[in-house]
Protein backbone atom coordinates (compact mmCIF):
# COMPACT_ATOMS: atom_id res chain seq x y z
CA UNK A 1 0.00 0.00 0.00
CA UNK A 2 0.88 3.53 -0.52
CA UNK A 3 1.21 6.24 2.13
CA UNK A 4 -2.15 8.41 1.70
CA UNK A 5 -2.69 11.82 3.34
CA UNK A 6 -6.12 10.41 5.10
CA UNK A 7 -4.59 7.64 7.27
CA UNK A 8 -1.25 9.67 8.20
CA UNK A 9 1.09 8.28 9.24
CA UNK A 10 0.14 4.93 8.43
CA UNK A 11 1.13 2.85 4.91
CA UNK A 12 -1.99 1.56 2.81
CA UNK A 13 0.06 -1.59 1.56
CA UNK A 14 0.44 -0.88 -2.36
CA UNK A 15 -0.12 -3.28 -5.44
CA UNK A 16 -1.24 -3.95 -8.72
CA UNK A 17 -3.54 -6.83 -9.22
CA UNK A 18 -0.96 -9.06 -11.17
CA UNK A 19 -2.62 -12.08 -10.79
CA UNK A 20 -3.13 -12.06 -14.27
CA UNK A 21 0.54 -12.73 -15.08
CA UNK A 22 0.31 -16.54 -13.84
CA UNK A 23 -1.34 -18.01 -10.74
CA UNK A 24 2.81 -19.27 -10.22
CA UNK A 25 3.94 -15.79 -10.14
CA UNK A 26 4.19 -13.60 -6.65
CA UNK A 27 0.90 -11.26 -6.61
CA UNK A 28 2.00 -8.29 -4.39
CA UNK A 29 -0.22 -5.45 -2.12
CA UNK A 30 2.03 -2.97 -3.94
CA UNK A 31 2.28 -0.65 -5.23
CA UNK A 32 -1.46 0.56 -5.60
CA UNK A 33 -4.21 1.16 -3.08
CA UNK A 34 -5.97 -1.85 -3.59
CA UNK A 35 -5.35 -5.07 -2.00
CA UNK A 36 -5.24 -8.52 -3.67
CA UNK A 37 -7.63 -11.18 -2.44
CA UNK A 38 -5.28 -13.79 -3.02
CA UNK A 39 -3.03 -15.20 0.03
CA UNK A 40 0.17 -17.42 0.45
CA UNK A 41 0.29 -20.58 0.26
CA UNK A 42 1.06 -22.51 4.39
CA UNK A 43 4.22 -21.81 5.57
CA UNK A 44 5.53 -19.32 3.14
CA UNK A 45 7.05 -15.66 3.75
CA UNK A 46 6.82 -12.51 1.45
CA UNK A 47 8.05 -9.20 1.78
CA UNK A 48 6.78 -6.42 0.14
CA UNK A 49 9.25 -3.58 0.73
CA UNK A 50 9.61 -0.03 -0.77
CA UNK A 51 10.82 3.64 -0.36
CA UNK A 52 7.91 6.39 -0.52
CA UNK A 53 8.25 10.53 -1.12
CA UNK A 54 5.47 12.35 -0.67
CA UNK A 55 4.53 16.07 -0.24
CA UNK A 56 0.87 17.36 0.82
CA UNK A 57 -0.42 21.05 1.66
CA UNK A 58 0.75 24.51 0.42
CA UNK A 59 2.33 27.17 1.88
CA UNK A 60 2.62 26.76 6.13
CA UNK A 61 0.68 23.74 5.88
CA UNK A 62 3.00 22.04 3.62
CA UNK A 63 4.44 18.68 4.80
CA UNK A 64 6.78 16.43 3.03
CA UNK A 65 7.27 12.39 4.02
CA UNK A 66 9.96 10.28 3.43
CA UNK A 67 9.36 6.35 4.44
CA UNK A 68 12.64 4.69 3.91
CA UNK A 69 11.78 1.54 4.57
CA UNK A 70 8.09 0.66 3.63
CA UNK A 71 7.80 -3.40 4.83
CA UNK A 72 4.89 -5.52 4.95
CA UNK A 73 5.61 -9.25 5.96
CA UNK A 74 2.71 -12.03 4.62
CA UNK A 75 3.18 -15.36 6.08
CA UNK A 76 0.37 -18.05 5.11
CA UNK A 77 -0.67 -20.15 7.65
CA UNK A 78 -3.77 -22.31 5.44
CA UNK A 79 -4.89 -22.52 2.13
CA UNK A 80 -6.91 -19.35 2.96
CA UNK A 81 -5.41 -17.20 5.37
CA UNK A 82 -2.19 -15.25 5.99
CA UNK A 83 -0.83 -13.16 8.85
CA UNK A 84 0.00 -9.93 7.86
CA UNK A 85 2.37 -6.84 10.01
CA UNK A 86 3.70 -3.81 8.47
CA UNK A 87 6.46 -1.70 9.87
CA UNK A 88 7.81 1.41 8.50
CA UNK A 89 10.04 4.24 9.51
CA UNK A 90 8.16 7.89 8.69
CA UNK A 91 10.45 10.82 8.27
CA UNK A 92 8.44 13.99 8.93
CA UNK A 93 9.77 17.84 7.07
CA UNK A 94 7.64 20.88 7.96
CA UNK A 95 8.48 24.31 6.41
CA UNK A 96 10.21 24.93 10.07
CA UNK A 97 11.95 21.61 9.31
CA UNK A 98 15.83 21.72 7.73
CA UNK A 99 16.04 18.20 7.87
CA UNK A 100 13.21 15.26 8.04
CA UNK A 101 12.50 13.57 11.75
CA UNK A 102 12.36 10.36 11.74
CA UNK A 103 10.09 8.19 13.86
CA UNK A 104 8.95 4.95 13.74
CA UNK A 105 4.92 4.81 12.74
CA UNK A 106 2.61 2.90 13.94
CA UNK A 107 2.81 -0.99 13.51
CA UNK A 108 0.11 -2.50 12.24
CA UNK A 109 -1.01 -6.19 13.16
CA UNK A 110 -3.40 -7.89 10.95
CA UNK A 111 -4.89 -11.40 8.22
CA UNK A 112 -6.51 -11.60 5.47
CA UNK A 113 -8.99 -14.61 4.72
CA UNK A 114 -9.81 -15.78 1.11
CA UNK A 115 -13.59 -16.32 1.32
CA UNK A 116 -14.25 -18.49 -1.86
CA UNK A 117 -11.59 -20.02 -2.92
CA UNK A 118 -11.73 -22.52 -5.59
CA UNK A 119 -9.61 -23.94 -8.31
CA UNK A 120 -10.43 -21.01 -10.68
CA UNK A 121 -12.76 -18.32 -9.76
CA UNK A 122 -14.53 -15.98 -11.68
CA UNK A 123 -14.56 -13.64 -8.87
CA UNK A 124 -11.90 -14.09 -5.61
CA UNK A 125 -12.90 -12.27 -2.90
CA UNK A 126 -11.10 -11.79 0.48
CA UNK A 127 -11.23 -9.98 3.65
CA UNK A 128 -8.74 -7.75 5.13
CA UNK A 129 -8.42 -6.78 9.11
CA UNK A 130 -5.62 -5.03 10.52
CA UNK A 131 -4.92 -4.03 13.97
CA UNK A 132 -3.24 -0.53 14.34
CA UNK A 133 -1.02 -0.08 17.75
CA UNK A 134 -0.10 2.79 18.87
CA UNK A 135 2.90 4.57 18.12
CA UNK A 136 3.40 6.17 21.44
CA UNK A 137 1.51 6.92 24.84
CA UNK A 138 0.98 3.18 25.76
CA UNK A 139 -0.24 4.34 28.96
CA UNK A 140 -3.45 5.23 26.87
CA UNK A 141 -3.18 1.84 25.17
CA UNK A 142 -6.97 0.87 25.02
CA UNK A 143 -7.92 4.58 23.34
CA UNK A 144 -5.22 4.74 20.74
CA UNK A 145 -5.94 1.46 18.91
CA UNK A 146 -6.95 1.56 14.98
CA UNK A 147 -9.33 -1.11 13.33
CA UNK A 148 -8.48 -1.35 9.86
CA UNK A 149 -10.89 -3.42 7.41
CA UNK A 150 -11.87 -3.93 4.02
CA UNK A 151 -13.36 -6.41 1.48
CA UNK A 152 -11.39 -6.99 -1.50
CA UNK A 153 -13.11 -8.14 -4.86
CA UNK A 154 -10.80 -9.15 -8.04
CA UNK A 155 -12.01 -10.92 -11.21
CA UNK A 156 -9.99 -10.80 -14.54
CA UNK A 157 -11.61 -9.09 -17.56
CA UNK A 158 -9.45 -10.98 -19.94
CA UNK A 159 -6.32 -12.50 -20.48
CA UNK A 160 -4.41 -9.25 -20.10
CA UNK A 161 -6.20 -7.22 -18.19
CA UNK A 162 -8.11 -7.46 -14.55
CA UNK A 163 -9.77 -5.21 -12.21
CA UNK A 164 -9.53 -5.22 -8.30
CA UNK A 165 -12.04 -3.38 -6.13
CA UNK A 166 -11.59 -2.59 -2.06
CA UNK A 167 -14.55 -1.17 0.11
CA UNK A 168 -14.14 -0.66 3.55
CA UNK A 169 -13.98 1.07 7.11
CA UNK A 170 -11.52 2.37 9.21
CA UNK A 171 -12.19 3.34 12.98
CA UNK A 172 -10.23 4.67 15.73
CA UNK A 173 -11.00 4.39 19.41
CA UNK A 174 -10.13 8.27 19.54
CA UNK A 175 -13.20 8.89 17.56
CA UNK A 176 -12.34 9.54 14.37
CA UNK A 177 -13.32 7.01 11.48
CA UNK A 178 -13.60 6.70 7.53
CA UNK A 179 -14.86 4.69 4.51
CA UNK A 180 -11.95 3.53 2.00
CA UNK A 181 -12.61 3.19 -1.67
CA UNK A 182 -10.54 1.26 -4.45
CA UNK A 183 -10.63 1.01 -7.87
CA UNK A 184 -7.34 -0.69 -9.86
CA UNK A 185 -7.17 -1.90 -13.49
CA UNK A 186 -4.20 -3.78 -13.87
CA UNK A 187 -2.89 -4.62 -17.81
CA UNK A 188 -0.11 -7.30 -18.63
CA UNK A 189 2.10 -5.69 -21.46
CA UNK A 190 4.26 -8.61 -21.53
CA UNK A 191 5.17 -11.96 -19.32
CA UNK A 192 7.43 -9.78 -17.21
CA UNK A 193 6.16 -6.17 -17.54
CA UNK A 194 2.43 -4.86 -15.94
CA UNK A 195 1.10 -1.05 -15.52
CA UNK A 196 -1.74 -0.28 -13.91
CA UNK A 197 -4.41 3.22 -13.04
CA UNK A 198 -6.57 3.39 -10.08
CA UNK A 199 -8.95 5.98 -8.34
CA UNK A 200 -9.00 5.87 -4.81
CA UNK A 201 -10.45 7.73 -1.98
CA UNK A 202 -11.64 8.14 1.27
CA UNK A 203 -15.27 9.66 2.68
CA UNK A 204 -16.02 11.32 5.92
CA UNK A 205 -18.62 11.97 8.41
CA UNK A 206 -17.57 15.66 9.14
CA UNK A 207 -15.15 16.69 5.82
CA UNK A 208 -14.82 17.07 2.77
CA UNK A 209 -14.27 13.37 1.13
CA UNK A 210 -10.94 12.81 -0.45
CA UNK A 211 -10.02 12.01 -4.06
CA UNK A 212 -6.79 10.55 -5.91
CA UNK A 213 -5.37 8.62 -8.39
CA UNK A 214 -2.25 6.43 -8.94
CA UNK A 215 -0.43 4.66 -11.34
CA UNK A 216 2.56 2.37 -12.13
CA UNK A 217 4.08 -0.43 -13.56
CA UNK A 218 6.04 -3.88 -12.00
CA UNK A 219 8.51 -6.13 -13.71
CA UNK A 220 8.51 -9.74 -12.90
CA UNK A 221 12.52 -10.56 -12.51
CA UNK A 222 11.72 -14.37 -11.90
CA UNK A 223 8.44 -15.99 -10.02
CA UNK A 224 9.51 -15.27 -7.04
CA UNK A 225 11.00 -11.04 -7.18
CA UNK A 226 9.40 -8.55 -9.02
CA UNK A 227 10.19 -4.82 -8.68
CA UNK A 228 7.85 -1.53 -9.01
CA UNK A 229 7.36 2.06 -9.71
CA UNK A 230 4.54 4.51 -8.91
CA UNK A 231 3.06 7.77 -8.90
CA UNK A 232 -0.07 9.53 -7.03
CA UNK A 233 -1.56 12.69 -6.79
CA UNK A 234 -4.45 14.58 -5.15
CA UNK A 235 -7.88 15.31 -7.47
CA UNK A 236 -9.34 17.39 -5.21
CA UNK A 237 -6.71 17.94 -2.63
CA UNK A 238 -2.92 19.25 -2.74
CA UNK A 239 -1.08 15.86 -2.90
CA UNK A 240 1.78 13.48 -4.81
CA UNK A 241 4.15 10.90 -4.05
CA UNK A 242 6.38 8.70 -5.50
CA UNK A 243 7.65 5.28 -4.56
CA UNK A 244 10.08 2.22 -5.69
CA UNK A 245 9.76 -0.82 -4.14
CA UNK A 246 10.66 -4.74 -4.41
CA UNK A 247 9.05 -7.75 -3.37
CA UNK A 248 10.33 -11.04 -2.25
CA UNK A 249 8.41 -14.45 -1.77
CA UNK A 250 10.16 -17.39 -0.32
CA UNK A 251 10.83 -20.56 -2.83
CA UNK A 252 7.93 -22.95 -2.31
CA UNK A 253 9.40 -26.14 -0.71
CA UNK A 254 10.59 -29.37 -2.71
CA UNK A 255 7.98 -31.91 -2.09
CA UNK A 256 9.73 -35.09 -0.36
CA UNK A 257 8.57 -37.55 -3.52
CA UNK A 258 7.44 -40.88 -1.29
CA UNK A 259 9.22 -43.74 -0.88
CA UNK A 260 8.82 -46.76 -3.10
Amino acid sequence: MIKHPTFRPYLLFFFVQTAFLSAQNIITDRPDQTESAVTLEKGRLQIESGILTQTEGDGNEKLNTLVIPTNLFRYGISKKVELRLVVQLDGIQTKDDNAYQFALASVELGAKIVLNQTEDPTVQFALLSHLVLPKDNWSQFSNQLGFLNRISIAHNINQKTSIGYNLGYNHYTYGEGNFIYTVAIGHSLSEKLSIYVEPYGSVFTDLIPLSNFDFGMAYLVNSNIQLDLSFGLGLNNTMNYQSLGISWRQKAKEKTPPIP
